[in-house]
């Protein structure tokens, strides 16, 4: 594998990436399966974002010792995507963090209580109805659940302790949402109205957003 292939160009990367376009020459590529411009490889989190490292070596080393999950699941590949919302244990250290956007428009690692970082928020992206009248929801981070409620756009908490999902919630007046693209990214607000596909929610002001720029939360 070249070394094209395992990096991405400094100059290439997401603007969303909280890193300095002056530096070395290339950053690591994820491995595929996240949206770029959402998520993070583990190496950049680990090591210029939480700084728990200083090389490549201390990370891998990190890694291979089992200490660090990603949604409650052993990550040990350096350029393993951590995107929005997902939540990075390290259980030895007890620290843990979930992954969200400033208001820059910038990924950023937000530290959480132990009592968080079991319980998820995942969009509803998708539904499909199976044999014996069983509906499966899709999920925004690639899991998928049979479940009965919901509708696309709604959000449903996930245990990943037990992986199951303990909540519904529903994309409507009163919930709290997370704006993840658009002009008025990583804001938080309630839902005031939804006309269509759009929904007004209460910041410091009411502004109006696209539901597919939407992420209900609470």
């Amino acid at each position: 594998m070249t070394k094209q292939s395992k990096h991405l160009k400094r100059m290439a990367m997401p603007r969303s990436w909280p890193l300095p376009r002056k530096g070395s020459k290339y950053v690591a590529k994820l491995l595929p399966g996240k949206k770029i411009g959402y998520a993070l490889p583990i190496i950049v989190i680990l090591r210029d974002i939480l700084k728990m490292a200083a090389t490549k070596k201390e990370v891998k080393k990190i890694l291979f010792a089992k200490e660090v999950l990603v949604d409650n699941k052993i990550v040990k590949d350096m350029s393993f995507p951590v995107g929005l919302f997902d939540i990075i244990a390290l259980p030895k250290i007890s620290k843990y963090y979930r992954m969200g956007f400033s208001k820059k428009g910038k990924l950023k690692i937000e530290e959480i209580k132990e009592n968080e970082s079991y319980m998820k928020p995942c969009k509803i992206i998708g539904k499909k109805m199976l044999k014996k009248g069983k509906m499966q929801i899709n999920l925004y981070d690639g899991k998928n659940f049979l479940y009965k409620e919901g509708k696309v756009n709604d959000s449903v908490i996930v245990d990943l302790k037990q992986n199951k999902i303990v909540k519904h919630l529903p994309l409507k007046e009163g919930f709290s949402v997370y704006v993840m693209g658009g002009k008025y990214i990583g804001v938080k607000g309630k839902v005031v109205k939804r006309e269509g596909n759009f929904v007004t929610i209460k910041d410091s002001k009411q502004i109006k957003i696209a539901v597919s720029n939407i992420f209900v939360i609470e």
